[in-house]
Protein backbone atom coordinates (compact mmCIF):
# COMPACT_ATOMS: atom_id res chain seq x y z
CA UNK A 1 0.00 0.00 0.00
CA UNK A 2 2.68 2.56 1.11
CA UNK A 3 4.46 2.11 -2.69
CA UNK A 4 0.88 2.25 -4.60
CA UNK A 5 0.28 6.12 -1.89
CA UNK A 6 4.21 6.92 -3.36
CA UNK A 7 2.56 6.57 -7.05
CA UNK A 8 -0.14 8.32 -6.43
CA UNK A 9 1.48 10.87 -4.83
CA UNK A 10 3.36 11.88 -7.31
CA UNK A 11 0.90 11.37 -10.33
CA UNK A 12 -0.44 13.94 -8.27
CA UNK A 13 2.81 16.43 -8.24
CA UNK A 14 3.25 15.90 -11.29
CA UNK A 15 -0.03 16.81 -12.80
CA UNK A 16 -0.45 19.73 -10.18
CA UNK A 17 3.22 21.05 -12.16
CA UNK A 18 1.54 20.69 -15.49
CA UNK A 19 -1.28 22.86 -14.14
CA UNK A 20 0.85 25.57 -12.98
CA UNK A 21 2.98 25.49 -16.05
CA UNK A 22 -0.05 25.80 -18.63
CA UNK A 23 -1.29 28.43 -16.35
CA UNK A 24 1.44 30.48 -15.94
CA UNK A 25 2.70 29.75 -20.21
CA UNK A 26 -0.91 31.19 -20.29
CA UNK A 27 -0.47 34.71 -18.18
CA UNK A 28 2.73 35.12 -20.06
CA UNK A 29 0.54 35.07 -23.17
CA UNK A 30 -1.80 37.68 -22.01
CA UNK A 31 1.47 39.79 -20.42
CA UNK A 32 3.05 39.71 -23.56
CA UNK A 33 0.00 42.17 -25.06
CA UNK A 34 0.78 44.67 -22.02
CA UNK A 35 3.23 47.59 -21.29
CA UNK A 36 5.48 47.54 -18.66
CA UNK A 37 5.80 50.24 -17.16
CA UNK A 38 8.41 51.66 -15.01
CA UNK A 39 7.75 55.17 -12.73
CA UNK A 40 10.13 56.82 -11.51
CA UNK A 41 10.02 59.74 -8.39
CA UNK A 42 12.46 62.30 -11.01
CA UNK A 43 12.35 63.24 -14.49
CA UNK A 44 16.04 61.23 -15.37
CA UNK A 45 14.66 57.59 -14.66
CA UNK A 46 17.79 57.57 -11.88
CA UNK A 47 17.15 55.60 -8.61
CA UNK A 48 15.37 52.78 -9.44
CA UNK A 49 11.61 52.64 -10.15
CA UNK A 50 9.38 53.25 -7.41
CA UNK A 51 5.81 51.60 -9.40
CA UNK A 52 6.50 48.80 -12.04
CA UNK A 53 3.37 47.46 -13.12
CA UNK A 54 1.90 46.11 -16.38
CA UNK A 55 -0.75 48.44 -18.17
CA UNK A 56 -3.19 47.58 -21.19
CA UNK A 57 -2.46 51.36 -22.74
CA UNK A 58 -0.67 54.47 -22.50
CA UNK A 59 -3.57 56.51 -22.59
CA UNK A 60 -3.33 58.90 -19.12
CA UNK A 61 -4.64 62.15 -18.07
CA UNK A 62 -3.52 62.59 -14.49
CA UNK A 63 -4.33 66.41 -14.45
CA UNK A 64 -2.03 67.73 -11.37
CA UNK A 65 -2.32 64.54 -9.26
CA UNK A 66 0.20 61.31 -9.00
CA UNK A 67 -0.08 58.31 -11.11
CA UNK A 68 -0.33 55.99 -8.19
CA UNK A 69 0.52 56.07 -4.33
CA UNK A 70 4.17 56.84 -3.79
CA UNK A 71 5.24 58.46 -7.01
CA UNK A 72 4.91 62.55 -6.82
CA UNK A 73 2.74 64.65 -8.28
CA UNK A 74 5.21 66.23 -10.01
CA UNK A 75 8.62 65.97 -11.55
CA UNK A 76 8.45 62.20 -12.32
CA UNK A 77 9.07 59.92 -15.17
CA UNK A 78 7.65 56.74 -16.91
CA UNK A 79 9.23 54.40 -18.94
CA UNK A 80 6.77 51.82 -21.18
CA UNK A 81 8.07 48.68 -23.40
CA UNK A 82 6.05 46.04 -25.33
CA UNK A 83 5.89 44.33 -28.41
CA UNK A 84 2.94 44.94 -30.97
CA UNK A 85 2.65 43.06 -33.84
CA UNK A 86 1.82 44.73 -37.04
CA UNK A 87 1.33 43.22 -40.76
CA UNK A 88 3.34 44.75 -43.29
CA UNK A 89 2.61 48.42 -43.62
CA UNK A 90 3.08 52.13 -43.18
CA UNK A 91 1.84 53.49 -39.64
CA UNK A 92 1.41 56.69 -38.33
CA UNK A 93 2.33 56.53 -34.74
CA UNK A 94 1.16 59.70 -32.62
CA UNK A 95 2.34 61.35 -28.79
CA UNK A 96 0.40 63.47 -26.84
CA UNK A 97 1.78 64.61 -23.98
CA UNK A 98 2.27 67.17 -21.10
CA UNK A 99 5.36 67.88 -20.70
CA UNK A 100 8.08 65.65 -23.14
CA UNK A 101 7.90 62.53 -24.61
CA UNK A 102 9.97 60.54 -26.85
CA UNK A 103 9.06 57.13 -29.11
CA UNK A 104 11.38 54.32 -30.46
CA UNK A 105 9.51 51.95 -33.29
CA UNK A 106 11.17 48.78 -34.06
CA UNK A 107 15.08 50.54 -32.53
CA UNK A 108 13.93 53.82 -34.71
CA UNK A 109 12.81 57.00 -32.93
CA UNK A 110 10.38 58.46 -34.47
CA UNK A 111 9.29 60.90 -32.05
CA UNK A 112 11.59 63.50 -30.06
CA UNK A 113 9.64 65.87 -28.04
CA UNK A 114 10.93 66.18 -24.60
CA UNK A 115 11.08 69.43 -22.95
CA UNK A 116 8.42 71.35 -20.72
CA UNK A 117 5.47 72.17 -22.76
CA UNK A 118 2.05 72.20 -22.57
CA UNK A 119 -0.76 69.48 -23.97
CA UNK A 120 0.26 68.95 -27.67
CA UNK A 121 0.34 66.22 -30.40
CA UNK A 122 3.37 64.76 -32.17
CA UNK A 123 3.23 62.26 -35.54
CA UNK A 124 5.25 60.14 -37.54
CA UNK A 125 5.24 57.65 -39.67
CA UNK A 126 6.97 54.58 -40.42
CA UNK A 127 7.26 51.51 -42.82
CA UNK A 128 7.17 48.48 -41.09
CA UNK A 129 7.63 44.53 -42.35
CA UNK A 130 5.25 42.33 -41.32
CA UNK A 131 6.25 40.86 -37.27
CA UNK A 132 6.31 41.86 -34.00
CA UNK A 133 8.02 45.31 -33.09
CA UNK A 134 9.44 46.34 -30.28
CA UNK A 135 8.03 49.76 -28.69
CA UNK A 136 9.36 52.13 -26.47
CA UNK A 137 8.19 54.92 -24.88
CA UNK A 138 9.94 57.52 -22.39
CA UNK A 139 7.87 60.41 -21.01
CA UNK A 140 8.54 62.77 -18.31
CA UNK A 141 6.29 65.77 -16.21
CA UNK A 142 7.85 68.87 -14.65
CA UNK A 143 4.72 70.57 -13.58
CA UNK A 144 0.91 71.04 -13.56
CA UNK A 145 -0.87 68.96 -15.59
CA UNK A 146 0.07 65.47 -16.82
CA UNK A 147 -0.90 63.69 -20.08
CA UNK A 148 0.63 60.93 -21.79
CA UNK A 149 -1.07 59.06 -24.64
CA UNK A 150 -0.25 56.80 -26.97
CA UNK A 151 -1.91 55.69 -30.44
CA UNK A 152 -1.11 54.09 -33.52
CA UNK A 153 -3.54 53.64 -37.23
CA UNK A 154 -2.36 51.74 -40.32
CA UNK A 155 -2.56 54.09 -43.74
CA UNK A 156 -3.97 52.96 -47.00
CA UNK A 157 -1.77 52.04 -49.64
CA UNK A 158 -1.29 54.86 -52.03
CA UNK A 159 -2.88 54.68 -55.27
CA UNK A 160 -0.23 54.43 -57.97
CA UNK A 161 -0.59 57.37 -60.64
CA UNK A 162 -0.91 56.32 -63.87
CA UNK A 163 2.07 58.20 -65.56
CA UNK A 164 1.38 58.94 -69.35
CA UNK A 165 3.88 61.58 -70.16
CA UNK A 166 6.95 62.35 -68.11
CA UNK A 167 7.64 60.80 -64.71
CA UNK A 168 8.79 62.72 -61.99
CA UNK A 169 10.30 61.68 -59.12
CA UNK A 170 10.67 64.61 -56.35
CA UNK A 171 12.83 64.41 -53.68
CA UNK A 172 13.41 66.38 -50.32
CA UNK A 173 16.98 66.42 -50.30
CA UNK A 174 20.15 67.22 -52.78
CA UNK A 175 21.60 64.06 -54.02
CA UNK A 176 17.93 62.07 -55.57
CA UNK A 177 18.50 59.87 -51.96
CA UNK A 178 16.00 57.78 -52.07
CA UNK A 179 12.52 57.08 -51.51
CA UNK A 180 11.05 59.68 -53.16
CA UNK A 181 8.98 62.07 -51.71
CA UNK A 182 6.25 62.35 -54.91
CA UNK A 183 5.56 60.79 -57.81
CA UNK A 184 3.73 62.31 -60.35
CA UNK A 185 3.03 62.63 -63.95
CA UNK A 186 4.37 65.56 -65.71
CA UNK A 187 3.29 66.68 -69.02
CA UNK A 188 6.32 68.57 -69.72
CA UNK A 189 9.81 70.34 -68.52
CA UNK A 190 9.10 74.10 -68.51
CA UNK A 191 9.38 75.02 -64.71
CA UNK A 192 10.56 78.31 -63.50
CA UNK A 193 9.51 78.12 -59.98
CA UNK A 194 11.97 81.31 -58.53
CA UNK A 195 11.84 81.09 -54.57
CA UNK A 196 8.71 78.62 -54.55
CA UNK A 197 8.23 75.21 -53.92
CA UNK A 198 8.46 72.82 -56.80
CA UNK A 199 4.82 71.15 -54.84
CA UNK A 200 3.92 73.04 -51.84
CA UNK A 201 3.57 71.78 -48.91
CA UNK A 202 5.15 68.40 -50.01
CA UNK A 203 8.57 69.52 -51.46
CA UNK A 204 10.54 72.40 -49.62
CA UNK A 205 12.12 74.96 -51.27
CA UNK A 206 15.57 74.47 -51.49
CA UNK A 207 17.59 71.39 -51.21
CA UNK A 208 15.97 69.21 -53.58
CA UNK A 209 16.45 67.27 -56.35
CA UNK A 210 14.02 65.76 -59.37
CA UNK A 211 14.75 62.87 -61.51
CA UNK A 212 12.22 62.68 -64.72
CA UNK A 213 12.09 59.65 -67.16
CA UNK A 214 10.28 58.86 -70.41
CA UNK A 215 10.53 57.34 -73.34
CA UNK A 216 9.95 59.35 -76.85
CA UNK A 217 9.02 58.45 -80.37
CA UNK A 218 12.08 59.62 -83.04
CA UNK A 219 12.05 59.31 -86.23
CA UNK A 220 15.55 58.64 -87.56
CA UNK A 221 18.04 61.72 -87.71
CA UNK A 222 20.43 63.79 -85.86
CA UNK A 223 18.76 66.26 -82.72
CA UNK A 224 20.03 68.71 -80.99
CA UNK A 225 18.92 68.70 -77.03
CA UNK A 226 18.82 71.93 -75.01
CA UNK A 227 18.24 72.08 -71.03
CA UNK A 228 18.47 75.47 -69.11
CA UNK A 229 18.80 75.29 -65.16
CA UNK A 230 19.19 76.78 -62.02
CA UNK A 231 21.12 74.38 -60.29
CA UNK A 232 23.00 71.56 -61.62
CA UNK A 233 21.85 68.65 -64.36
CA UNK A 234 22.45 65.39 -65.95
CA UNK A 235 21.09 64.57 -69.46
CA UNK A 236 20.94 61.12 -70.98
CA UNK A 237 19.46 60.15 -74.33
CA UNK A 238 19.32 56.62 -75.82
CA UNK A 239 21.24 55.33 -72.31
CA UNK A 240 23.79 58.18 -73.37
CA UNK A 241 24.90 60.78 -70.92
CA UNK A 242 24.97 63.83 -73.50
CA UNK A 243 25.02 66.73 -71.20
CA UNK A 244 26.68 66.86 -67.42
CA UNK A 245 26.75 69.95 -65.58
CA UNK A 246 26.12 68.87 -61.70
CA UNK A 247 27.21 71.99 -59.74
CA UNK A 248 25.31 74.77 -58.72
CA UNK A 249 24.56 78.00 -60.86
CA UNK A 250 22.51 80.91 -62.03
CA UNK A 251 20.00 79.80 -65.05
CA UNK A 252 22.46 78.63 -67.75
CA UNK A 253 21.53 76.98 -71.05
CA UNK A 254 23.71 73.65 -72.42
CA UNK A 255 23.20 72.07 -75.83
CA UNK A 256 24.40 68.76 -77.53
CA UNK A 257 23.88 66.99 -80.32
CA UNK A 258 23.13 63.11 -80.85
CA UNK A 259 22.35 60.74 -83.66
CA UNK A 260 18.99 58.84 -83.06
CA UNK A 261 18.04 55.69 -85.10
CA UNK A 262 14.27 56.42 -84.86
CA UNK A 263 11.89 54.39 -82.96
CA UNK A 264 11.26 54.72 -78.95
CA UNK A 265 14.38 56.69 -77.29
CA UNK A 266 14.72 56.31 -73.72
CA UNK A 267 15.30 60.11 -71.80
CA UNK A 268 16.44 60.72 -68.54
CA UNK A 269 17.05 64.04 -66.94
CA UNK A 270 18.27 64.70 -63.60
CA UNK A 271 17.98 68.29 -61.44
CA UNK A 272 19.15 69.50 -58.36
CA UNK A 273 18.27 72.55 -56.62
CA UNK A 274 20.86 74.48 -53.59
CA UNK A 275 19.28 77.60 -52.91
CA UNK A 276 17.61 80.93 -53.74
CA UNK A 277 16.02 80.83 -57.69
CA UNK A 278 15.47 77.44 -58.90
CA UNK A 279 14.01 76.50 -62.72
CA UNK A 280 14.21 73.84 -65.13
CA UNK A 281 13.60 73.08 -69.20
CA UNK A 282 14.14 70.79 -71.62
CA UNK A 283 13.70 71.13 -75.49
CA UNK A 284 14.92 69.37 -78.40
CA UNK A 285 14.46 70.07 -82.14
CA UNK A 286 16.12 68.11 -85.23
CA UNK A 287 19.36 69.36 -86.91
CA UNK A 288 18.67 68.56 -90.26
CA UNK A 289 15.05 70.19 -91.01
CA UNK A 290 13.22 67.27 -90.42
CA UNK A 291 10.33 67.92 -88.23
CA UNK A 292 9.65 66.12 -84.90
CA UNK A 293 7.29 63.24 -84.81
CA UNK A 294 3.85 64.23 -83.77
CA UNK A 295 2.66 62.44 -80.35
CA UNK A 296 1.59 59.36 -80.28
CA UNK A 297 -2.10 58.70 -80.56
CA UNK A 298 -3.37 56.21 -77.54
CA UNK A 299 -6.81 56.93 -77.25
CA UNK A 300 -8.33 56.02 -80.49
CA UNK A 301 -6.99 52.37 -81.76
CA UNK A 302 -5.80 48.84 -80.01
CA UNK A 303 -2.63 50.23 -78.86
CA UNK A 304 -1.39 50.16 -75.21
CA UNK A 305 1.19 52.00 -72.95
CA UNK A 306 3.64 50.40 -70.75
CA UNK A 307 2.98 51.02 -66.96
CA UNK A 308 5.64 49.07 -65.32
CA UNK A 309 9.56 50.61 -64.93
CA UNK A 310 10.50 47.98 -67.22
CA UNK A 311 8.96 45.34 -68.92
CA UNK A 312 10.13 41.87 -70.67
CA UNK A 313 8.92 41.08 -74.36
CA UNK A 314 9.29 37.24 -74.57
CA UNK A 315 8.83 34.93 -77.36
CA UNK A 316 5.79 33.64 -76.04
CA UNK A 317 2.77 33.84 -73.52
CA UNK A 318 4.53 32.69 -70.18
CA UNK A 319 7.64 33.22 -68.19
CA UNK A 320 8.91 30.32 -69.42
CA UNK A 321 9.95 31.65 -73.03
CA UNK A 322 13.03 33.47 -73.84
CA UNK A 323 13.28 37.07 -73.71
CA UNK A 324 13.68 38.93 -76.83
CA UNK A 325 14.09 42.42 -75.55
CA UNK A 326 12.88 44.92 -72.81
CA UNK A 327 10.91 48.54 -72.82
CA UNK A 328 10.61 50.94 -70.44
CA UNK A 329 7.61 52.60 -68.72
CA UNK A 330 5.93 54.87 -71.07
CA UNK A 331 6.73 53.25 -74.29
CA UNK A 332 3.45 53.00 -76.57
CA UNK A 333 2.76 49.56 -78.54
CA UNK A 334 0.16 47.82 -80.97
CA UNK A 335 -2.48 44.98 -79.58
CA UNK A 336 -2.68 42.18 -82.05
CA UNK A 337 -3.80 39.16 -79.85
CA UNK A 338 -4.02 37.42 -76.58
CA UNK A 339 -3.59 33.98 -74.93
CA UNK A 340 -7.21 31.94 -73.73
CA UNK A 341 -6.59 33.26 -70.38
CA UNK A 342 -6.37 37.15 -71.42
CA UNK A 343 -3.02 37.70 -68.94
CA UNK A 344 -0.52 37.85 -72.03
CA UNK A 345 -1.25 40.02 -74.93
CA UNK A 346 0.70 39.38 -78.43
CA UNK A 347 2.01 43.37 -79.25
CA UNK A 348 3.99 45.09 -81.88
CA UNK A 349 7.25 47.02 -80.88
CA UNK A 350 7.58 50.25 -82.33
CA UNK A 351 10.92 49.07 -84.17
CA UNK A 352 7.70 46.78 -85.97
CA UNK A 353 8.82 43.22 -84.45
CA UNK A 354 6.27 41.33 -82.39
CA UNK A 355 6.49 39.64 -79.11
CA UNK A 356 3.97 38.90 -75.78
CA UNK A 357 4.01 40.38 -72.48
CA UNK A 358 2.47 40.49 -69.33
CA UNK A 359 -1.00 42.02 -69.66
CA UNK A 360 -1.22 43.11 -66.14
CA UNK A 361 1.56 45.93 -66.54
CA UNK A 362 -0.15 47.70 -69.70
CA UNK A 363 -2.49 50.36 -69.75
CA UNK A 364 -4.70 50.13 -72.79
CA UNK A 365 -7.31 51.28 -75.22
CA UNK A 366 -9.61 48.29 -74.90
CA UNK A 367 -9.82 45.26 -72.64
CA UNK A 368 -7.53 42.84 -73.41
CA UNK A 369 -9.80 40.13 -73.17
CA UNK A 370 -11.65 41.57 -76.71
CA UNK A 371 -8.71 40.53 -78.18
CA UNK A 372 -8.54 37.98 -80.94
CA UNK A 373 -7.13 34.65 -79.24
CA UNK A 374 -3.70 32.78 -80.67
CA UNK A 375 -3.38 29.43 -79.68
CA UNK A 376 -0.34 28.36 -81.91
Amino acid sequence: MSKIWVIKTVLWAILALLVITLGFGTAGAEQDELWEAKYFNNTGFGGGPVVKRQESEINYNWGEGSPAPGINDDYFSVEWKRKIYLPAGTYRFTATMDDGMQVWVAGQKIINSWYDSQVHSVSADIQLPDGDHDVHVKYYEAGGGAIARLTWIGLPRPVPEVISHWRGEYFNNMFLYPPASTVRDDPEINFDWGYNSPIPGTIQENHVSIRWTRSVQFSPGRYRFSVTTDDGVRLWVNNVLLIDQWHDQGATTYEADIQLPGGWIPVKMEYYENRDLASARLSWSPTGGIQPPPPPDTGGGQTAMVIAYWLNVRWGPGVGYGIITTISRGTVVGLTHRNPAGTWARIILPSGATGWVNASYLQSTIPVSTLPVLTG
